[in-house]
């Protein structure tokens, strides 16, 4: 899968990727965001996860993204959902995501 990861701002990370969400690629998603995030001097606290190119996301894919806000939330960051489509964006919402995150 790949995986761009940009800085933002003074607190901010941009995720891009094209793909599927699932078993094999969503641990290798979930562990470039997690050490680009150990890796910065200064703490990230806002995450956009552009999903204009996520295809598909599994239950082992929903996991990492809340594996994502529960790094986030020892700092208090939010995660922004970008560019989603109308099905992905359903996933999200029939297991309560969308209670935590934000769909831009």
């Amino acid at each position: 899968m790949d995986v761009k990861l940009k800085r933002t701002g003074l607190d901010g990370l941009y995720v891009a990727a094209v793909g599927r969400l699932d078993l094999d690629n969503a641990v290798e998603y979930g562990s470039k965001i997690k050490n680009f995030i150990e890796d910065c001097e200064d703490p990230i606290i806002e995450v956009t996860l552009d999903f204009s190119e996520i295809t598909f996301i599994s239950s082992f894919g929903l996991k990492v993204i809340l594996e994502l806000y529960k790094q986030l939330q020892v700092q208090s960051g939010v995660i922004k959902i970008k560019s989603i489509s109308e099905q992905l964006k359903n996933s999200f919402k029939m297991v309560g995501f969308d209670k935590f995150l934000v769909f831009e």
